[in-house]
């Protein structure tokens, strides 16, 4: 820094000594002059340097003011720029968080709506399901009530075909007990006139060696049965034997045969029975049915 030059003062020397005036106080007045002079000169030199000192030191200072005001600023600005980066870093944070709190928010959305349809779809799954086993049921319940109304038609039918069998048996029963009746009586009466024909005893002994026939009587004809049956089950009762069978065994005609087996049955001695299996049912044995109220009886068992 350049500093301005004061002006200097008017000089205060004396005119030299007229002439005819003493040099030595000439010379002393100039010894003087020069030592004020020169403490003038030095006063000044002083002067300057001290100004020249108090310039520097004010340059420095200035200097001083300048650099610390320079570093604060760069120290500002350091600090400004520490600041925008810490901001910026922190905005940054800010924005991940924010960024990983959307995608968190996202993802837990995503969840809940997955979870969402999932059970919706289970809930449907379900629903479809319980209406499945509802149609299943509704349509087994129908089924089973149709079962049962053809069940009960049925068994409606049956009974009503039992009770036409049971009204027709005791028609046929009756029949048989009529027809059994006739044929107990036709018996009785064929006894009668059988017995009737033995030969009454007289005054007259009987020969050893004459030898009478056994009476023709229901009793006796029952007899024959039984004893063609024993022969055909080798004395077991209780067993079934075709009428083809026993037909034969027995002497005696068709009708007295049929009429005799009618009374056992009444009187619970046997049991007439017919013949389920068709290929059983051959000619032979067809002829050799007995039929009651028109329903043919193929097989014979006595019952003890």
């Amino acid at each position: 820094m350049s500093v301005a030059k004061k002006p200097r003062p008017p000089s205060k020397r004396k005119p030299a000594n007229p002439k005819g005036t003493n040099p030595s106080a000439a010379q002393a007045r100039a010894a003087k002059a020069a030592a004020k002079a020169k403490e003038a000169q030095q006063k000044k030199a002083a002067k300057e340097k001290s100004d020249k000192e108090k310039a520097a030191a004010k340059a420095q200072a200035a200097a001083d003011r300048a650099k610390a005001a320079k570093e604060k600023k760069a120290r500002a600005a350091e600090e400004k720029r520490a600041k925008a980066a810490a901001d910026k870093a922190a905005k940054a944070k800010a924005a991940e968080q924010k960024r990983k709190k959307a995608a968190a928010d996202k993802a837990a959305k995503v969840a809940a709506d997955q979870a969402v349809k999932a059970k919706a779809a289970e809930e449907k799954k379900a629903k479809a399901a319980a209406d499945r086993a509802a149609k299943a049921k509704a349509a087994e319940e129908k089924k089973a009530k149709a079962a049962a109304d053809r069940v009960a038609k049925v068994k409606a039918a049956e009974e009503k075909k039992a009770k036409a069998a049971a009204d027709k048996a005791a028609k046929a029963k009756a029949a048989e007990e009529k027809k059994a009746k006739a044929a107990a009586d036709k018996a009785a009466k064929a006894a009668a006139k059988l017995t009737s024909r033995e030969p009454k005893t007289g005054r007259r002994k009987a020969r050893p060696t004459d030898s009478l026939p056994e009476p023709l009587t229901l009793h006796s004809i029952e007899k024959q049965i039984r004893e063609a049956y024993l022969g055909q089950t080798h004395g077991a009762v209780k067993e079934r034997v075709l009428l083809k069978d026993l037909r034969p065994k027995v002497g005696v005609q068709s009708d007295d045969f049929d009429q005799a087996l009618l009374v056992m049955q009444q009187q619970g001695k046997v049991v007439l029975m017919g013949l389920d299996n068709p290929e059983e049912r051959t000619p032979e044995v067809e002829a050799a049915a007995l039929h009651i109220a028109g329903l043919p009886r193929y097989l014979v068992y006595f019952q003890g």
